[in-house]
Parts: C-alpha cells; sequence; structure tokens
C-alpha cells in the first residue's frame, strides 16, 4: 500500500486526463451527445414540460340568451383558461365534438338561467367533460367551477350594493365525465405505454442488431452472398415486425386483463395502425444504424435524440396544447404524438376510421419517408 501511494503521481493523472479530453474533443459524435444534445434538451423540455391545464376549448349551448347568460359567456371567456365557441344543433353532436376533439368541454346552459338569477334562485350548469384524460378532466372542471364562484361573487356584490345585504343567487356545476366516469388516470396512460414500450423495444433493439451485426463482422458475409440489399434489409427487418405484433397482443392482455382498461373501438383498427407506427420505430431503427458504428453509440443516439424527445414531446405526460407555438411544431413531427391519440381514442372513446384516418395518414407518411431514407442511406453502406 505504502509503494503503491509513493509510485502515486499527479502529473501522471494530468497526461491521462489531457489525452482523455482530446478523444472526446476529436470525437464529434460523441462531444455532441455529451455536452450538445443536452444543453439543447434542456432548452427544449423546459419549455415542454408543463402540466398547466391551458386554453381549453369549450362549446356553449346556450338556450336562455339572457343578459345573465352572456355575462356567464364572458365571464368564462376571460378567465384566461377557456377558449369558448357557441354551439347551435341537436344535442346529440354534443359526443362528436367530444370524440373528435374539437371541445374538451360542453357547457349547456338552461333556458330559466337568467330568470332564477333574477328570483335569487339557484340556477344550475351542465357540463359534459372529456374524461379520457383523466388530468385534464379534473383541471377543466376545476377551472370551471372557479370561474363559476368568481361569476356568483360578482352577482352577490350587484345584489348587495346600496342595500342590506341578501341571499345571493349561486351557480352550480352538474357534471358528467364521458368515456371515463371515474377519471382513472390509468386508463388514459397505460394504453399510451403500449406505444413507448412499441418505440423502445422496436426501434432501438433494431438499431442495435443491424450494428452488432457490423461490429462481429458477419455483415460484411453477408454482403459478398448473391443476397441483394433490399432482400438484406427485408430479412432484417421483418422479424422485428413479427416481434412487434406478438408484443401488441401481449400487451392487450394485460391492458384488459390485468389493469380493467376497457377497448371500445375496434381490434383490427388497433392492429392496422399500430402496423403504421411500426413503419416508423423500423425506419428509425434502420436510419439510427447507418449514423454509428459501435452499440453503444446506437443506444446512447437512440435515448438522447429520439427516446427522451419523443416521449416528452408526444404528450405521454405533458399535454401538446399547452405547450409554446415553437415546441408544438417540433412535436407535430413526432410519429409517437399521432399513435397515442389513436390508441387513446380506440380504447377509450371507441372512435373508428371516420375519426382516426388524418392521424393514421399522418403516420403512413411519415413511416414511408423515414423508411425510405434510411433504406437508402442502408444500402448506401452496403455498396
Amino acid at each position: 500500500m505504502r509503494s503503491e501511494i509513493s509510485n502515486f503521481s499527479l502529473h501522471r493523472i494530468k497526461v491521462l486526463l489531457v489525452k482523455e479530453l482530446a478523444q472526446i474533443l476529436r470525437d464529434r459524435s460523441l462531444f455532441g451527445i455529451l455536452l450538445v444534445a443536452p444543453v439543447f434538451q434542456l432548452l427544449v423540455m423546459g419549455f415542454a414540460a408543463n402540466t398547466d391545464i391551458r386554453n381549453i376549448t369549450v362549446s356553449i349551448r346556450d338556450h336562455d340568451h339572457s343578459d345573465q347568460s352572456r355575462e356567464y359567456i364572458r365571464g368564462l371567456s376571460s378567465s384566461g383558461y377557456f377558449r369558448t365557441t357557441i354551439v347551435t344543433g341537436p344535442e346529440s353532436g354534443d359526443g362528436e365534438r367530444l370524440v373528435s376533439g374539437q371541445a374538451g368541454l360542453v357547457v349547456e346552459i338552461p333556458p330559466d338561467f337568467g330568470k332564477r338569477l333574477l328570483n335569487r334562485q339557484p340556477a344550475t350548469v351542465q357540463v359534459l367533460v372529456d374524461g379520457s384524460d383523466s388530468n385534464f378532466g379534473v383541471n377543466g372542471l376545476n377551472y370551471l367551477q372557479k370561474a363559476t364562484r368568481l361569476f356568483s361573487s360578482r352577482l352577490a356584490g350587484l345584489e348587495n350594493t346600496g342595500g342590506p345585504a341578501r341571499r345571493a343567487p349561486a351557480v352550480t356545476i352538474d357534471s358528467r365525465a364521458w368515456y371515463n366516469p371515474n377519471l382513472l388516470s390509468r386508463y388514459y396512460m397505460v394504453p399510451a405505454l403500449m406505444g413507448v414500450l412499441l418505440l423502445v423495444t422496436t426501434m432501438i433493439v433494431t438499431s442495435m442488431a443491424l450494428v452488432k451485426e457490423r461490429e462481429e463482422g458477419t455483415m460484411e458475409q453477408l454482403i459478398v452472398t448473391p443476397i441483394r440489399p433490399v432482400e438484406l434489409m427485408i430479412g432484417k427487418l421483418l422479424p422485428f415486425v413479427v416481434i412487434g405484433f406478438i408484443e401488441i397482443t401481449l400487451a392487450l392482455v394485460v391492458i384488459l386483463g390485468v389493469f380493467g382498461v376497457p377497448l371500445r373501438g375496434s381490434v383490427l383498427l388497433l392492429y392496422a395502425f399500430s402496423g403504421l407506427f411500426l413503419l416508423s420505430t423500423l425506419g428509425l431503427g434502420l436510419f439510427v444504424s447507418t449514423l454509428v458504428r459501435t452499440q453503444q453509440q446506437a443506444m446512447m443516439v437512440a435515448a438522447f435524440f429520439v427516446m427522451m424527445p419523443f416521449v416528452l414531446l408526444s404528450g405521454f405526460i405533458f399535454p401538446v396544447e399547452n405547450m409554446p407555438p415553437a415546441i408544438q411544431v417540433l412535436a407535430a413531427f413526432i410519429p409517437l404524438k399521432y399513435y397515442l391519440e389513436i390508441v387513446r381514442g380506440l380504447f377509450l372513446k371507441g372512435t373508428g376510421w371516420h375519426e382516426l384516418w388524418p392521424p393514421a395518414l399522418i403516420l403512413l407518411l411519415w413511416g414511408i419517408s423515414i423508411l425510405g431514407l434510411a433504406s437508402l442511406k442502408f444500402r448506401k453502406r452496403l455498396d
């Protein structure tokens, strides 16, 4: 021990430190992953990580058209939480507004709203809530209750101005949460976990498996065989397609059997749209494999540049609608965002092809684009 201490040299450690730092600085990809990527992600994620619910779209059906109802609507609009729109037509369309996402809340003002308030009687406003997102449902109702209490307080102030205090009229909320009556958070989060796990297992494992072939030298052995590049690429990716569908099946068993989350939509549509999502994840895995040389680099690139941005900007944790406009534009290029819309819609709302074809089309175009780009780059490296 004494000999080891006596041979201890700060100079040798300093030389080794300088040598390691020089290697890191020369490796531009490693330098970017270690320093540039964390700073960039901190800036982006700092704006995106926002659990506050703002700009809730509220459809208001005013059956009263009195001064009191108009004042109540103005109070909701000026609260800072809601974007209000007046709707007409049959009430049967209210459910469609919640299903399609045109509205998060539907407020129905009764015909005798103003009359009851003038007579200093309590008035009840009916509210329908999109409960598929439990956090949104709870916060949306809380904000509506707060805005309603402020409106009642203003009425009390007007009633008691210039005279003895009298019992002021009150406005109460009669709410119903659709698709998730108990506002259970697992109904919203568990189906989305299937999309995240599908991304991890297919994209990361695909990129690492292809890089492993190159590290072990077996890729070069395959190149000299009569197998064409396109045949090699398809043969490498097809097993992960099979694995992906097996994982979807196992996930369904757990989601339905263990967690009791209802599947109100079509199982066939779920498998079909999951296949579109697999185009994106496999394309990303293939693309990452063309950018790196080792499995360690593949893991780091996938974790820093794909996993974290995809999970945090897709709406898995934080609502995309509450992010700054520039971050929302960035989130629009993330395929997981559209797959989560599809999965949550199928499980909780029972949405069909009519409502889900826009995100499905985006997934198809995204998957074809990234898979095509990755294929060209992959074939170029083989050549």
